[in-house]
């Protein structure tokens, strides 16, 4: 069957589905980026798109006060759940989860910093939209304040392009199996990723299956140039994902900014 977006049947599995991905390892590249560009000492962070709080839990544990927001109900369900499981050091809070279009957020408060991880500035598909994204990450800044965003980087996307991909991961006493195909619509700096999510259990007579279509955008440095400044907010660095030290070229497909807010 098929579902919204990061709907009910694709958020209990999201965190099976990314086991492997360092959280750890892009938390601390977050706080290397605090360390390098940021003018204000950082005490309340913004987690723009938190899904299932992976990012938002880990920062809480360094001593952040963190508030994650997202648009997905299911993902902030599960990010809520793991309050029960997660023992935070003494002193520490745990991370406030709300549901809104980021878009749309209109919160009384600033923030030291922001995030938006694991692409989320790339479901923005519209110009209209990023625009209003970057509007809303201002502000909710404080003056001095720092934005990073990892995305699709055009030049790579452009030179690499997509290719089907197939994860497979033990489950229970048999599989799951996700299938990625995706169409890049280079005209309009978007590529429609199709996944396929397929439960494959003995004990089940067929096969359980459900798909989601994501549509993202992919960005050029331009496009980052002319936008900021009209958001009120200013690039700092541009770099490949995970090192901050390496230029974003045609061969990183994930790249990395950091935006202050003058």
């Amino acid at each position: 069957m098929k579902n919204s977006v990061f709907g009910q049947a694709y958020a209990s599995f999201y965190d099976l589905l990314y086991a492997d991905k360092n959280y750890e390892a892009e938390c601390d590249l977050i706080e290397q980026a605090f360390g390098r560009f940021g003018l204000l000492k950082v005490n309340r962070l913004l987690d723009l798109g938190c899904g299932t709080g992976n990012h938002a839990w880990n920062l809480a544990r360094r001593g952040y006060q963190v508030i994650g927001v997202d648009l997905s109900e299911p993902m902030l369900q599960l990010a809520r759940k793991k309050k029960e499981s997660i023992n935070l050091p003494p002193g520490t809070q745990p991370p406030f989860f709300l549901r809104a279009n980021i878009r749309d957020l209109s919160l009384r408060l600033q923030a030291e910093a922001a995030i938006a991880m694991f692409a989320v500035l790339g479901y923005q598909t519209e110009e209209a939209e990023v625009k209003a994204f970057l509007e809303s990450v201002a502000r909710h800044l404080r003056k001095g304040g720092l934005f990073l965003a990892d995305f699709w980087y055009g030049p790579a996307v452009e030179a690499i392009k997509p290719e089907p991909r197939k994860k497979i991961i033990p489950f229970g006493q048999g599989k799951l199996i996700r299938e990625a195909k995706t169409e890049l619509i280079a005209a309009s700096h978007h590529c429609l990723v199709c996944y396929r999510l397929t439960i494959d259990q003995p004990s089940e007579a067929f096969p359980q299956e459900f798909t989601e279509t994501h549509r993202m955008r992919f960005f050029f440095e331009e496009e980052l140039r002319a936008w900021l400044p009209e958001a009120g907010l200013e690039l700092v660095s541009l770099s490949a994902f995970g090192d901050l030290d390496r230029v974003a070229d045609a061969t990183t497909w994930n790249a990395c900014m950091v935006a202050r807010k003058p």
